[in-house]
């Protein structure tokens, strides 16, 4: 594993009462790579052990240079590896009860390189209600929300955990 992988996946397991998977994946700068399969075959899964949000049971992990050991213990998710990444989530990761000017704040802590005025110009130019609160948002003003989070603050990597067709979530 080295400084010119993404990301490096050797047999990371995770397991659940109805659900395991082994999962083997490597992505190089400049890659874009799909993860294909139906529902509850590990796509958004595999994401959230990459983001550190889970725990694994066995195997390898690299993500952006940085060995990520094999544990399950609840620890915090690295915040260099977050600051670094773009995310969107099939769950939108905003409180409901927030409106996009109360998420700015959020984002500014989280993203040191935060584009304050390139965000607000997606939301403006793709009409989001900037008061309303993101609870009342249609499904796809969510997904544009965090599209707009995810490419705003200069990111070397992006996880789309997209549904189409319930078949692909992209990297």
């Amino acid at each position: 594993m080295g400084k010119d992988v993404m990301i490096k996946l050797n047999h990371v397991q995770k397991k659940y009462p109805d659900f395991s998977m082994d999962c083997s994946l490597t992505v190089y700068p400049g890659m874009i790579t799909g993860l294909i399969g139906a529902n509850g075959e590990g796509k958004s899964t595999t994401f959230k052990l990459i983001l550190g949000l889970i725990g694994k049971e066995a195997g390898e992990m690299e993500v952006l240079g940085k060995k990520r050991e094999c544990s399950n213990d609840g620890k915090q998710p690295e915040k260099e590896i977050l600051q670094q990444t773009g995310v969107v989530l099939a769950e939108t990761g905003f409180g409901s009860y927030f409106t996009i000017h109360d998420i700015i704040p959020f984002l500014e802590d989280l993203y040191p390189e935060f584009e304050k005025d390139k965000f607000l110009q997606y939301c403006e130019e793709y009409k989001l209600p900037m008061n309303k609160k993101i609870k009342e948002f249609s499904t796809g003003m969510k997904r544009k929300l965090q599209i707009f989070a995810a490419i705003t603050h200069k990111a070397k990597l992006l996880l789309l955990d997209v549904n189409w067709c319930n078949k692909i979530a992209c990297i």
